[in-house]
């Protein structure tokens, strides 16, 4: 038997809409089941639920009883696709993190933060600690009133710093006026020497050194400054990248007087370094020195460079194992000289706030 309306399945039986003479079957309490299978099935149904679908020319189902028989003539729904399930991403210690600075009190609240807190002995610490940071002991008035006298004691009223370029323009004067002094004082045999090439690489180097020198150390004198390069790693680098253009611009040769040629180098070098060096430091002395260490260092390098170029300019010795011995070596003592001193003020200072 075909039907060409609207068949209504529910949970009470089965019938049809004035269409269907046997409206019900006796004792059935069946739904059809939209199962993604072929053939759908007749299952128990508890719900009061309901489902429509309209009727076409395939038979899909036949359920009989006794001497009574339905067919159902129809089409299925199109599939669809199941709904992925939800991942439950674990709670980190960086979402208890902010959980934490949201100013909530309660740790327990949010869904999974309490497992996290089981699991993490870290974070089980520092909610303990928190919510303790009222309970600790209280310093006394007189405790506070000498605190309060000593930081009065040391407050003193500073000079606002001029701008970075004229820290800038300081160090570039004093880059030129000792080194065309120890130019002036020793000659110039060493630029006849050189070649086109070896000019443009070496003094091109030298010159670039000098510029992130100072620009660090003047960024290092003001307190949270943002460095191109690391100050730490950047006298390495300067370093290794004077070393690598030595090592390609020059070439070994046969020296008789090698120790004794490079002596008078090395002390030519460190005759006009030092000075720089006592320059530089008066200048420093105008800013907030935090890191004694790393300012030192980059102090030092830079009077190096100075003592380097006046030795490119005066010395016509050419063969590459002086050059980097004892040319080169000049702004390797240099350095290591100003980190060492900038590392012993560091630890005399911690020393003496230590003491009192």
């Amino acid at each position: 038997m075909r039907f060409r309306q609207m068949l209504f399945v529910k949970s009470i039986g089965l019938s049809s809409e004035n269409t269907f003479p046997e409206t019900r079957l006796p004792g059935v309490r069946a739904t059809i089941c939209l199962s993604f299978d072929r053939w759908p099935r007749l299952l128990p149904q508890a719900a009061e639920d309901s489902v429509t679908f309209s009727l076409a020319a395939a038979n899909v189902l036949s359920y009989g009883k006794g001497s009574q028989s339905v067919e159902f003539w129809g089409i299925w729904p199109p599939r669809q696709a199941a709904r992925p399930t939800p991942k439950v991403c674990p709670v980190t210690c960086r979402d208890l993190d902010g959980f934490m600075s949201s100013g909530s009190g309660n740790w327990m609240r949010p869904e999974g933060y309490a497992v996290h807190l089981k699991a993490c002995q870290r974070c089980r610490g520092l909610t303990r600690l928190l919510e303790e940071g009222g309970k600790g002991p209280v310093p006394s008035e007189s405790q506070l009133r000498q605190i309060k006298m000593g930081m009065v004691d040391n407050l003193q009223p500073v000079r606002p710093l001029p701008p970075s370029r004229v820290f800038l323009a300081a160090c570039a004067t004093i880059f030129l006026v000792v080194a065309a002094a120890g130019v002036l004082r020793l000659g110039t045999n060493g630029w006849g020497a050189l070649n086109l090439w070896q000019r443009a690489g070496v003094f091109t180097s030298l010159g670039a050194s000098a510029i992130l020198l100072a620009g660090s150390m003047v960024r290092l004198m003001v307190p949270g400054s943002r460095h191109i390069v690391r100050p730490a790693a950047l006298p390495v680098g300067i370093l290794l990248a004077l070393m690598l253009v030595i090592a390609t611009a020059f070439r070994s040769h046969g020296e008789l007087a090698f120790v004794a040629n490079g002596l008078v180098c090395l002390k030519n070098g460190l005759t006009y370094s030092l000075p720089a060096a006592l320059l530089f430091w008066l200048l420093l002395r105008r800013g907030a020195i935090l890191s004694p260490k790393l300012i030192g260092a980059a102090t030092g390098g830079l009077a190096g460079l100075i003592g380097l170029s006046v030795l490119e300019v005066n010395c016509p010795n050419l063969n590459i194992f002086h050059i980097l011995v004892w040319h080169w070596g000049v702004v390797l003592i240099s350095s290591l000289a100003g980190a060492l001193v900038g590392a012993a003020a560091e630890y005399f200072d911690r020393s003496r706030n230590q003491m009192s």
